[in-house]
């Protein structure tokens, strides 16, 4: 397993970074960022498979929130163990004690950035949710950082986005097993992390 130090070789010219976060419930006490990385050479395919993972466990469309919790489990159990062979990989950053959000979605969209080789040199973002005028804002504040983004665009709730999706039910699983330890997300990230498939920056 890669050390976090140490950058991640991506071998396209082109990658695509789907970002969510959670806590904002608990007022700046834990906030989360995450990210989903697809390499843009099978992203129609792995946008695919990820959608009709929904179906199949049950899960359906809508937000982690509102998902039932044994749909949640399977969901991610599979979205995790077939990360590999789709090469995507998970990332995130915990900010505490902040109410700075956006600041913090910058600094967890940077780190990510940051931790892949410079060969990517075309990476757009995707950010849930963000109007226009904070694109502009998120990808000035990117560029300030040192960070060689593309382009930063918002996805709205009417886009059919499943990777969009499936960061934000990696944001809440994230949320939920730093919440309540004893949750059964605990185990399955936890051995994500292990298998270098879900990466702490």
């Amino acid at each position: 397993m890669p050390s976090k130090l140490e950058p991640i070789t991506v071998k396209m010219k082109r990658i695509d970074l789907l970002t969510d976060e959670s806590g904002q419930d608990t007022r700046g006490e834990l906030f989360i960022v995450a990210s989903v990385v697809v390499a843009s050479g099978n992203a129609d395919e792995t946008r695919q498979f990820y959608a009709s993972l929904e179906k199949i466990s049950g899960k359906g469309k809508v937000k982690w929130a509102s998902a039932k919790k044994d749909k949640r489990l399977t969901y991610l159990h599979t979205a995790i163990q077939e990360a590999a062979s789709l090469n995507v990989t998970f990332f995130y950053s915990v900010f505490r004690q902040t109410t700075d959000y956006d600041r913090a979605t910058v600094e967890g969209i940077a780190r990510v950035v940051h931790r892949l080789r410079r060969s990517a040199s075309r990476v757009y973002v995707h950010v849930d949710e963000l109007t226009q005028p904070k694109c502009s804002h998120y990808k000035t504040r990117l560029r300030r950082l040192g960070c060689r983004v593309r382009d930063v665009r918002g996805i709205k709730k009417r886009q059919n986005e499943p990777l969009m999706r499936l960061a934000d039910a990696l944001a809440g699983a994230l949320g939920e097993s730093r919440k309540h330890p004893d949750n059964q997300f605990v185990e399955l990230l936890s051995r994500a992390e292990e298998n270098g498939i879900l990466i702490e920056l």
